[in-house]
């Protein structure tokens, strides 16, 4: 995953609040903008975490899009993949009342109240990647569907270890639609293949290092262990990290969602062996234009899927699966 990225720069007290810096949304100070200034409408991206490069793409494509159609736009996100980071930004946000929020949320549950409050202030909300328990606040929601992005990447990885011996699911948090969904795609298309044992799940708490340590931990107590199933950039990094340590390279498997650069060369030694990629400059894109729409009292559409392709060391230079490459930057 990737994020990043308007005439007055936001409030000191209010980048305090919340928690972040512009280095950390890439925006520079010249593209900083007060969601609720006047002149042209605005929409402000609450990215589920800074830096990541699926949110930073996701946010590109947003941006291009918004500032195309005459909007201002401004990306903001946490230091990590949480509510607690996250929550703080988006009310600092919501108290500036932008036109739009585009938001990809951290907890289902976590984030209804303040989104409600958005919402009863005459705010539009837009869900990509992820989405509130009560779906019916946003106009539109935008994300892969991860639920067959998670049965991808079973059948990916029982065909990288023959369909036989132990792979275990690397998750990141309880409770995150996205990887939750993964996770459940992922075990329910393993059952179609009684060759392949599932080991119980371990989760990272959204940290590479966490990933590290809990894989560590399984192999520790299964050698044979044959593939792992990462269920974002977190977590592919942190098993990768394991791997090397252990010098398993070639012979653990790993299937992991998502890129970064750190991954991308782990792809190339073969430490990741393929990663299941999603499209997130497309959902910036069509986030904003159902904003637009929204905004404009036209019909949006309550629900968009978007694809997937598999990145393996043997296609990553192609066109057709290069163009799907996270970006780091704008």
């Amino acid at each position: 995953m990737r994020a990043q990225s308007a005439k007055k720069t936001v409030s000191t007290s209010i980048a305090l609040l919340a928690g972040i810096t512009l280095a950390a949304t890439g925006c520079s100070a010249d593209d900083t903008k007060d969601a609720g200034g006047g002149g042209k409408r605005s929409i402000v991206y609450v990215q589920g975490m800074a830096g990541n490069p699926f949110f930073t793409s996701l946010t590109c494509g947003a941006r291009g899009e918004a500032e195309s159609a005459g909007f201002k736009f401004d990306a903001q996100g946490g230091k990590d993949y949480s509510p607690q980071s996250q929550t703080p930004i988006l009310n600092a946000v919501i108290a500036q009342k932008p036109d739009v929020i585009i938001v990809s949320p951290m907890a289902g549950e976590a984030m209804v109240p303040p989104l409600t409050k958005a919402k009863a202030r005459g705010i539009k909300i837009v869900f990509v990647d992820s989405k509130a328990d009560d779906e019916s606040l946003a106009v539109s929601t935008i994300a892969s569907d991860n639920y067959a992005g998670g049965m991808l990447a079973a059948q990916t990885l029982a065909a990288q270890v023959a369909d036989k011996g132990k792979v275990m699911v690397m998750g990141a948090k309880p409770g995150i639609s996205t990887t939750d969904a993964r996770q459940k795609g992922f075990e329910d298309e393993m059952k179609k293949h009684p060759g392949v044992k599932l080991l119980d799940t371990q989760y990272s708490g959204s940290e590479p290092a966490g990933a590290t340590s809990k894989f560590s931990a399984v192999l520790a107590a299964n050698s044979d262990l044959g593939g792992v199933f990462a269920v974002s950039t977190q977590e592919v990094e942190g098993v990768a990290t394991g791997v090397r340590n252990a010098g398993a390279t070639g012979r653990i498997k790993v299937v992991g969602f998502d890129t970064s650069e750190p991954i991308l060369d782990d792809v190339r030694k073969d430490v990741v062996q393929a990663l299941v990629v999603q499209q997130p400059l497309d959902m910036g894109k069509q986030a904003v234009q159902q904003a637009a729409a929204a905004l404009d009292g036209k019909p949006t559409t309550k629900k968009i899927d978007t694809g997937y392709v598999v990145l393996t060391k043997d296609n990553m230079t192609q066109p057709e699966i290069a163009k799907y490459v996270y970006k780091t930057s704008c």
